[in-house]
């Protein structure tokens, strides 16, 4: 929308055929008649209402159009209290309800919907556009303002097929990628394209569409306010958990689960089987590595539940799907189990069109072993001994070994213990700490700023800690901070472009906002207890799942990319990422990216991440800058 020319068909019809992976069931064109200044195209991948659901679909009068992305979860709810008042509904898609409530709500209908979804209702009379984006940014919406008009799309691929739209590199936010793995909102990696964050809105008209400002609607609790003992909040856990699940598996496709083998699958695929009369069709993955396979662990589960269970087992020859993930994903990213959930994705739609996961869980319920290593560090720094040892300069001497090898993680915890709390948390979290990329950039003048990201969420970091504050403050800052950033940026960025990649809805009942407003206000210690994560849930769900799983230290979905970065992935690295094209664009010095790769050929240290984030920069620039 806006004061630019007249919008095409053609240029719609573009914009919404490169998305055509994330809707291959139908399409649909709006364009108001009078103007021509507003148009909408959609994709659609139908799951409820197949007949009835076309988009964009209007209020009966044709005041109001929308345009929706995503699940709620409560429609039928919503639509049954709407009917008693009077409403009248000509589908039985929750996309008539989210419009219903826009006209009765405005911009406050946000607040009744119970899923993930992001959306545009345009106001025909009021020549009004509203924008939506859910609360933990499971679906993602990007925007940019150009020659006068305000265009908007799911991904930012569809943003570019507009006419002459400029193809620019936001430095900056390829600094924050080589820092985080993923470009955090509000940026994209164009510098002409935005994100709006989660839980906001955005209302745009005639006179504000070049300037207006997204308003938040919803926040993670910052502090616990639970006052019940830890059986009550383990009983209140499995009400809201099963309640989530429950209304996860409305569908009118077939639907199945994701299955790691781990803890949080492994309680989603037992409250469904409670459920679901016929057995659940679930899916997993592994690797020849034993190290990273957990496929063992998943058959188990999988017998017990007696699902219909499918694997597949994934391979470094995967060159081929390193090319499709820069597509997909289409700004820069670089967690590398995306990999694998790729062809998980792939392996589930051959036999469903929706699945459940366990995503969100590790946030929520403390399950990372970094909320561990917090507790550690702070006790070397409070012990003489052990901080005389932590300052030893020998540990950067140590040769690191395989990614998840004890010495690793002991040399990572013992140099980064000194540090301030927010900068020793965003050391283990990052990709390049700002003193690597200050050895990798060329232009390297601000980054020591960047040591700061998270300092916003440990106030008083500065200095360190008391032993007894550990468990009760700082590691519930590092769960709100990862909730905030690690969740929205990352994990849900990854789930959506694997699982839409292929027509694939993935849904996560852990990150139900009920679930979440929950999880955040039970106390610390019912999450972590400075040794064990998700007390809490295990105890909520140890009568369902074996003692075995409820007792299994995370391990997480990794993949072996330092090892593939020795063999198999080598040669496309060198051709790439150390190619001519490549360093001419002058981010990177040649000599700090050829030590990395010399390090991990010889195993002085696993740069696997930043070996891959390295080369799915280039990959990036490559399909949607040079092009």
């Amino acid at each position: 929308m806006g004061g630019g020319r007249p919008i095409r068909a053609d240029e719609l019809e573009r914009m919404a055929g490169v998305l055509a992976h994330r809707g291959p069931d139908d399409s649909g064109i709006y364009l108001d008649s009078d103007s021509r200044q507003c148009g909408l195209a959609h994709r659609r991948l139908a799951i409820i209402d197949i007949e009835g659901g076309h988009q964009p679909l209007a209020n009966e009068d044709e005041s109001l159009w929308i345009c929706y992305n995503g699940e709620c979860y409560n429609f039928p709810e919503l639509k049954r209290q709407m009917e008693a008042s009077g409403t009248k509904f000509r589908t039985h898609c929750d996309t008539e309800v989210v419009l219903q409530l826009y006209q009765r709500y405005g911009s406050r209908c946000v607040e009744h919907l119970r899923g993930m979804f992001s959306f545009a209702v345009w106001d025909q009379r009021r020549r009004e556009l509203f924008l939506a984006r859910d609360r933990l940014g499971q679906k993602p919406l990007y925007y940019a303002v150009h020659k006068g008009r305000f265009i908007f799309a799911s991904e930012c691929k569809a943003v570019l097929q507009t006419d002459n739209f400029p193809r620019r590199p936001d430095r900056e936010a390829i600094t924050q990628y080589l820092l985080l793995q993923y470009v955090p909102y509000p940026s994209s990696g164009f510098a002409d394209i935005k994100q709006l964050p989660p839980a906001h809105t955005l209302t745009l008209s005639a006179d504000n569409y070049s300037n207006a400002k997204p308003q938040r609607y919803w926040a993670i609790p910052a502090r616990p306010s639970f006052t019940g003992s830890l059986d009550e909040a383990a009983e209140e856990l499995h009400s809201e958990l099963a309640e989530a699940t429950r209304m996860r598996m409305i569908s009118d496709v077939p639907l199945g689960a994701f299955l790691s083998g781990g803890l949080d699958s492994s309680i989603i695929v037992g409250l469904m089987s409670g459920v679901e009369e016929q057995p659940v069709k679930t899916c997993s993955i592994g690797f020849n590595e034993s190290r990273y396979c957990e496929l063992p662990y998943a058959r188990q589960l999988a017998r017990q539940f007696n699902c219909d269970h499918h694997e597949q087992m994934v391979s470094p020859d995967c060159a081929e799907t390193v090319e499709k993930l820069g597509y997909y994903y289409d700004e820069p990213f670089a967690d590398c189990s995306a990999l694998p959930t790729f062809h998980l994705s792939r392996l589930a739609r051959g036999r469903v069109t929706v699945a459940l996961t366990g995503d969100g869980a590790d946030e929520c319920f403390g399950g990372y072993v970094r909320y561990k290593a917090l507790m550690v560090s702070e006790k070397i720094n409070h012990n003489r001994l052990l901080l005389r040892l932590a300052r030893q300069r020998f540990w950067k001497r140590i040769t690191g070994g395989e990614q998840r090898s004890f010495l690793r993680n002991l040399k990572r915890l013992m140099t980064a213990t000194q540090l301030p709390i927010h900068r020793r948390y965003l050391k283990w979290l990052s990709v390049f700490d700002p003193d690597m990329l200050s050895e990798l950039l060329t232009d390297s003048d601000a980054v020591e700023n960047h040591w700061n990201y998270l300092a916003d969420y440990f106030p008083g970091s500065s200095e360190h800690a008391e032993p007894d504050d550990v468990r009760d403050k700082i590691m519930a800052q590092a769960m709100l901070a990862d909730g905030n950033t690690y969740l929205t940026g990352d994990l849900n960025t990854k789930i959506d472009r694997a699982s839409m990649s292929t027509g694939l809805e993935l849904r996560c009942p852990f990150q139900d906002h009920k679930v979440v407003e929950l999880a955040y206000s039970l106390p610390t210690d019912f999450r972590h207890n400075g040794k064990v994560g998700k007390i809490v849930l295990r105890r909520a769900f140890g009568d369902i799942i074996p003692r075995k799983i409820v007792r299994r230290s995370k391990r997480g979905f990794g993949v072996p990319v330092g090892r593939w970065f020795r063999r198999e992935l080598r040669p496309m690295f060198i051709d790439t990422v150390l190619s001519q094209r490549a360093l001419q664009r002058g981010y990177f010095r040649r000599e700090a990216i050829v030590k990395l790769l010399r390090e991990n050929d010889l195993k002085k240290d696993d740069h696997g991440h930043r070996l891959w984030a390295l080369l799915m920069l280039e990959l990036w620039h490559r399909r949607y800058i040079d092009s």
